[in-house]
């Protein structure tokens, strides 16, 4: 008897053990969620704020991936308004498609930093690259990239995309038997073969399986950088980080090793390397990993940056330029009339078959570039992006951001934002990119690759020519 009221009287102390420190948990956790939020009172209290759940704020609802934009441009039309404050995770973020603070953040020098949300997961998978560095190493790298993206060079790469181009008509040609066709597969193939032959300098084989893997590599980091980055707003981003979200990582550090050994015993042998500095215009290279091994025979780099700045530069262009590539086809297969037109000014641009095409000829095709633009707009290759705060920065007079604070500029909600572009901002239109039009708007309201010193490097030029020469 006794000892039975002994265990029913240590039961009772360990249930009121855990009560206890149930409550000391709970108030604890109050008193931290009330200091975090009492810290950014001058914001949420000037701005509409989304407070969400207690630890993950609206985190919840951006998951899965495929609900994250559409969830952050909801909030504009519920608050109406074009900024507004959301709690993800246990920090506040500044969500803004007002073009007076997109110019603010994307041309200040106090916020060249990028957001820690959005691009930690890239930094993950290509650490310390031009994307994701902090500003005093990406200054010194993106001077040294910089370098190669000069018109000159720009202009050298128009027979590259021809070829390219003509290796996807090529194989696109061969799936017209009316059935359905995974058609970006081959896109993401024939822009990859470009952007390897563009960067690395290597010719890649025709129909050939040997870079397939290099290709499924490539795609499988990009997908998991994007579901990454969903899950770091509740603290689950590890769950993306998957065996075999590794092991591409490794076979694409493995592969740009052993490219960038080959080429450094060719240029040896064959006496390539080069006694001054790489400049501009002046002295372009064949490849850009030509000029980065040139900086590495100067000391303005290391191998390791080269690695990590040419899988960035791959996995950056062809994605992108995939994409941009097939929502331009989606876009005039569901406008005829568009498509039409478009078939008009080509014809007369180029009325025979098999014509090289030229860069005067893409100067010439201002319809072209409407439709691209117009299919940018609706379905920009590069969604979103952040910028972070260095220091106490002021944004307007009432919205004062605490160092390290985040403003994410959710470009699909820019360029859909009935405000900026009319009521009806949703349907495609390329008459929105006539001269005349495009002088009533603010150059801030469109920014398919961002705007400002971090924008995609000059890569963007490369980008939007590949699409029109596809």
């Amino acid at each position: 008897m006794c000892l039975r009221l002994d265990n029913v009287k240590r039961i009772n102390l360990e249930g009121l053990c855990y009560l206890c420190l149930t409550v000391f948990i709970i108030v604890l956790s109050y008193l931290y969620i009330s200091c975090k939020r009492k810290q950014f009172q001058n914001i949420t209290t000037n701005v509409p704020t989304i407070f969400g759940l207690p630890f993950i704020g609206i985190a919840y609802k951006l998951i899965p991936l495929k609900r994250f934009l559409y969830t952050i441009t909801s909030y504009f039309e519920e608050l109406n308004t074009s900024t507004y404050c959301a709690w993800l995770g246990t920090n506040p973020v500044l969500i803004t498609i007002d073009p007076e603070i997109i110019q603010t953040v994307t041309s200040s020098s106090e916020f060249l930093n990028k957001a820690e949300m959005l691009y930690n997961p890239i930094n993950n998978a290509i650490p310390k690259g031009i994307i994701t560095s902090e500003v005093t190493k990406w200054k010194h790298n993106r001077k040294l990239i910089n370098a190669y993206f000069n018109h000159r060079t720009l202009i050298s790469f128009i027979p590259l995309f021809n070829h390219g181009s003509n290796m996807a008509v090529k194989r696109l040609s061969k799936i017209c038997d009316n059935r359905e066709h995974k058609i970006f597969d081959i896109l993401k193939r024939s822009t990859l073969e470009v952007a390897i032959e563009n960067t690395m300098g290597i010719e890649m084989e025709e129909d050939s399986t040997k870079y397939n893997e290099l290709l499924d590599s490539f795609s499988i980091m990009l997908e998991r950088i994007a579901t990454d980055a969903a899950y770091s707003t509740m603290g689950l981003g590890f769950l993306a980080r998957t065996p075999s979200y590794y092991q591409s990582l490794q076979f694409l550090r493995n592969f740009m090793n052993n490219l960038i050994d080959k080429r450094t015993k060719e240029r040896n042998n064959n006496h390539l390397f080069k006694t001054g500095r790489f400049e501009n215009d002046k002295d372009p290279m064949s490849s850009f990993l030509d000029m980065a091994l040139n900086y590495c025979d100067h000391g303005q780099m290391q191998k390791e940056d080269v690695i990590i700045e040419s899988i960035g530069l791959i996995g950056a262009s062809f994605e992108t330029v995939a994409t941009a590539i097939y929502s331009t086809l989606v876009m005039i297969a569901m406008h005829p009339e568009v498509q039409q037109n478009l078939f008009k000014e080509i014809s007369s641009l180029l009325p025979q078959e098999d014509t090289e095409i030229m860069y005067d000829h893409l100067k010439q095709a201002p319809y072209l570039d409407m439709v691209v633009a117009e299919t940018l707009r609706l379905m920009p290759s590069i969604p979103v992006v952040g910028r972070q705060a260095m220091r106490k920065s002021a944004l307007t007079s009432k919205i004062v951001l605490s160092p390290r604070m985040e403003v994410i500029v959710p470009i699909f909600s820019l360029h859909r934002s009935k405000v900026w572009w009319g009521p009806q901002a949703h349907i495609f239109n390329p008459n929105n990119f006539l001269p005349e039009n495009i002088s009533k708007r603010n150059p801030y309201v469109y920014m398919p690759f961002s705007k400002g010193a971090r924008n995609c490097v000059d890569i963007v030029a490369v980008a939007v020519n590949t699409v029109n020469l596809f």
